[in-house]
């Protein structure tokens, strides 16, 4: 499925309005005939070109009562957005996202804009090229039958096929090397690397 732009928009409804067959204009354009239908329906209601609307949700304003809460929160305990995330949870009994704090404290001016973070990150595959050429694992604590476990998992890096996991009372060396032992065993070893 394709994602269309106001131009191909355009497209669309000239190629129709030129007797074109509804399943090759969405064959053409990688959209469902039941899309191309929609467009037109929109086309012949409002007589001119459909517009598309902004991508993602509109920001919800932020209240008096819950704009006060964060405030007051701020100058008692003089904390970042995080911080006074968990705070107004630990006091209040609500949850106000962190993203909405922030807002708050800088419309005030009693946060910084953090230019790193409003730079785009560059996306960064760690997939390698060939299966089982690299694995990684990491340890997690979970909640199981009302006691603390800890469980460590594998992945191998280019299929992400969980290849060996455990669960133990605590995470520690020995516990990695014999969930790596059984790894081995079931898969061999790892190439060497350079």
């Amino acid at each position: 499925m394709s994602k269309l732009t106001k131009w191909d928009i355009q497209k669309i409804l000239q190629q129709w309005l030129k007797e074109e067959q509804v399943a090759q204009i969405a064959q053409e354009f990688q959209v469902t005939r039941q899309r191309v239908y929609q467009l037109i329906t929109l086309f012949k209601e409002k007589e001119e070109c459909p517009k598309l609307k902004p991508p993602g949700r509109r920001p919800q304003p932020i209240d008096p009562k819950t704009e006060g809460i964060i405030l007051e929160s701020y100058h008692t305990n003089m904390l970042g957005p995080i911080h006074l995330e968990k705070k107004i949870e630990e006091i209040y009994r609500i949850h106000i996202p962190h993203n909405w704090i922030y807002q708050v404290l800088l419309f005030h001016g009693l946060v910084d804009i953090n230019i790193k973070k409003r730079k785009q990150r560059k996306w960064v595959r760690y997939e390698q090229d060939h299966s089982m050429s690299m694995w990684q694992g990491d340890w997690k604590e979970f909640d199981m039958d009302e006691s603390k476990k800890w469980v460590i998992a594998f992945i191998d890096d280019s299929s992400r096929l969980i290849t060996c996991y455990g669960v133990f009372e605590s995470p520690t060396t020995e516990n990695t090397i014999a969930v790596l032992t059984q790894e081995f065993h079931e898969y061999g070893n790892p190439p060497a690397r350079s």
